[in-house]
């Protein structure tokens, strides 16, 4: 069955979501030139890029499942006798 606009619309708004947490991971933890200290031995900002990216890579799990949740869903007013 075909999904609806709005499920399109849904699932475009959470991968761009997505990437952009990832992209904003990859600019925080690599290319920003702010200075947070260190911890461990490794620049602060490296591990919050990581927490970044981490999250942008969930939220793109969570896309796909909302995306496959909505394909299964498609039978909702339909029952099995």
């Amino acid at each position: 069955m075909k999904r609806s606009m709005a499920i399109w619309v849904n699932i475009s708004f959470r991968v761009f979501v997505a990437l952009a947490y990832t992209l904003l991971g990859a600019y925080v933890a690599f290319w920003s030139s702010f200075d947070l200290g260190e911890w461990a031995g490794a620049p602060i900002t490296l591990f919050l890029g990581i927490l970044f990216m981490l999250y942008g890579l969930f939220r793109i799990w969570r896309a796909y499942l909302y995306f496959r949740e909505a394909d299964e869903s498609s039978n909702y007013a339909e029952y099995e006798d």
